[in-house]
């Protein structure tokens, strides 16, 4: 039997709102960092990749290796520490996956073998060869459009998420297979245990005994490595699942309540106010009123939309139409069509067309590629069918636009 680890302390309480605020949703950040960054715990998922330098990162306690081609999926109940270990500074792309303990709500009817890889996989892969350059083209890809804050854009950057996260859960997936999963520290595994089964009656005492301990050592050890405490680490926890529900607007209260695990309204309400800052009812009004985030909350909450959004990013540059796409998501033609209609009000078409239109924005403003590259490049057959839809679409030809908008910040 393989002798359980300790773990590695943080010190100080958490910060928080250090990548996440309104901000940053959907938009790339780059950090440089050449020190030692405080403990960190934020509500929603960010995905992290590391471009240049190396060092290390405390999650939960455990450490691991920061190098260039790490690919991170940091979520809402990890507490982390970033450390530089080179003469560089550590240079992280980061960007926000909205979208609490995403990584458990990807499978909808997980297999034992899924729930086992997304259990005991890290949250850290480190990725060569063809992975790495399709990450790096992704995060090259959302990086684009940063200057661009209408739907479409957020439509393609959604679509861009979703390719991510499919790719580091099939990454993980294939290296679990692989390899025999080590031994974690009690508190790691209390935490994950913690995030999975947060709407059954859990107490301190219950889950230490899974573990072969007792509830004074856990809760020093959740405070050891994240700074709260077991019921202060279960009430983060049903808040970020609760907060995630209040985005269905057809969801009632004393559902939600249940649903996350707080054994009344009156509870829910007390605690989520503690944690958020305000009651329930007035989040959901933030959230749902919201119209910069309205389009990109409602997508991530479709598990089909995502699939036909992730398909249509994929194949925007290829000759697509409806039919490809039904066979190849296993959906209704029908299905797609009132799918699409119902969020966007449009059809399949249209969304392939909007995926080459914001490209081609992307790479008039942000290369020199002539035309005619540029309309081959996003899927059109030659210059002529491009500028004939670009115009369409703008009432001014790509190279007018890319004269007018070159080096304008277009929130203007």
């Amino acid at each position: 039997m393989k002798e359980i680890p300790k773990s590695k302390s943080i010190c100080g309480r958490p910060v928080h709102s250090v990548y996440v605020d309104k901000n940053k949703y959907l938009r790339m950040q780059t950090y440089h960092i050449s020190d030692i960054t405080p403990p960190t715990s934020e509500n929603e998922s960010l995905f992290v990749l590391v471009k240049h330098g190396h060092g290390s990162i405390i999650i939960n306690g455990v450490e691991f290796k920061l190098k260039v081609g790490a690919f991170l999926w940091l979520q809402s109940y990890h507490t982390f520490t970033i450390k530089c270990e080179s003469d560089e500074p550590l240079e992280l792309k980061i960007c926000v996956y909205d979208y609490p303990l995403s990584s458990f709500l990807t499978f909808r009817e997980p297999t034992p073998t899924a729930i086992d890889a997304i259990m005991d996989a890290t949250p850290v892969v480190y990725l060569e060869g063809k992975f790495l350059e399709r990450v790096y083209d992704l995060f090259d890809d959302f990086e684009e459009f940063d200057d661009f804050y209408d739907p479409g854009s957020s439509l393609i950057k959604v679509s861009i998420l979703g390719e991510l996260s499919k790719i580091f859960i099939d990454h993980s997936m294939r290296v679990f297979a692989k390899e025999e999963p080590s031994p974690k520290p009690l508190g790691w595994n209390a935490i994950l245990y913690i995030s999975e089964y947060f709407g059954k009656d859990l107490t301190a005492e219950k889950v230490a005994k899974l573990f072969d301990s007792n509830a004074t050592t856990l809760n020093r050890e959740l405070r050891n490595i994240s700074g709260y405490n077991f019921i202060q680490t279960l009430n983060r926890v049903r808040v970020n699942i609760a907060a995630s529900a209040l985005l269905y607007e057809d969801m009632s209260l004393s559902y939600i309540a249940t649903h996350s695990g707080f054994s009344s309204e009156v509870v829910f309400y007390r605690i989520f106010k503690q944690y958020v800052g305000v009651t329930p009812v007035e989040y959901r009004k933030q959230i749902i009123n919201h119209k910069e985030d309205k389009v990109y909350r409602g997508m991530i909450m479709s598990t089909s939309l995502m699939q036909i959004l992730n398909h249509a990013y994929d194949n925007f540059s290829s000759s697509v139409d409806l039919k490809d796409a039904s066979k190849s998501l296993f959906l209704s033609e029908s299905t797609i069509r009132n799918i699409i209609f119902d969020r966007f009000g449009t059809n399949y078409k249209y969304i392939i067309f909007f995926n080459r239109i914001r490209h081609s924005e992307a790479l008039l403003l942000t290369t020199d590629l002539p035309i005619l590259d540029i309309a081959i490049n996003v899927g059109f057959n030659c210059s002529r069918s491009f500028s004939r839809a670009f115009n369409k679409f703008h009432n001014m030809t790509p190279s007018e636009y890319r004269n007018i908008y070159r080096g304008v910040n277009r929130d203007e």
